[in-house]
């Protein structure tokens, strides 16, 4: 039974984290995990907090950073969060739908009734994950402009709609507002200076100005994506009206 939910709840989790874990990464993992909880239970002299607390905790964490991957504490801990909240709700479902009397009643336990259960849970969990993607417009992080002896943290629009590139060596370019990079020492330099073309409601044709930076830093869902020499554009104008965000940042950057 614990193998079976854990292979549901992984299948989730990894379309979650947008993360690529192989097919057998998931099985095995799912197993592993499954096995050890099941040892938890029959050793002898373990106090009752480790057995029903930190001992599946730490198993649940352990197996999660082994099947993604996952070296970075802020991002494992956001991943068994969502692990353990597709757990409440898949427990939730199963005691709802089985708490009657009949055939459903009657079912619980049995290996239908955790393939069943598991399948309507992922189904429906899954149909929840699509429609909050479809409401979410826009990500916003974190990111670090670094010049060559200090940095900058600002807010940035992953813009999925941003296609400019350097033309000459084709690097993606994110926006930025002329203020931040004004505040950087060490960029702005004739030798860095780069022309981008680029088109715009009213503007068939344009011409940006664009400089080269050391390293891009982006926080990306807690792990940080460095990304060295990249391209920066600057916006003469207010990048948001409400100021939520100072820079729009190229989706290639943001990818993982």
């Amino acid at each position: 039974m614990n193998f079976v939910m854990n292979l549901y709840l992984y299948a989730l989790l990894t379309k979650t984290l947008k993360r690529t874990a192989g097919r057998m990464r998931v099985w095995v993992g799912s197993a592993l995990g499954a096995a050890l909880f099941v040892l938890l239970l029959f050793v002898p002299g373990l106090p009752v907090f480790i057995k029903r607390f930190a001992g599946p905790t730490a198993v649940s964490m352990a197996v999660t950073a082994w099947i993604f991957r996952i070296r970075q504490i802020p991002a494992l801990c956001r991943a068994t969060g969502y692990l353990y909240v597709y757990a409440f709700v898949f427990g939730g479902m199963m005691k709802f739908l089985f708490s009657g009397t009949g055939f459903l009643h009657k079912a619980q336990g049995s290996i239908w009734y955790i393939l069943g259960a598991g399948m309507l849970g992922y189904q429906v969990a899954g149909w929840w994950l699509r429609e909050l993607k479809k409401r979410k417009n826009v990500t916003v992080c974190r990111v670090r402009l670094c010049g060559d002896r200090d940095g900058i943290w600002l807010d940035a629009l992953v813009d999925t709609g941003n296609s400019l590139r350097e033309p000459v060596g084709g690097k993606p370019v994110s926006v930025v507002e002329a203020g931040v990079l004004d505040r950087l020492e060490g960029v702005k330099k004739p030798e860095k200076l780069k022309l981008i073309p680029y088109r715009s409601i009213g503007r068939e044709n344009g011409l940006m100005e664009g400089y080269e930076v050391p390293e891009i830093v982006i926080d990306h869902e807690g792990e940080m994506l460095r990304r060295e020499k990249a391209v920066v554009g600057i916006s003469r104008t207010e990048i948001s009206t409400d100021g939520r965000y100072q820079m729009i940042l190229h989706p290639d950057l943001y990818r993982e």
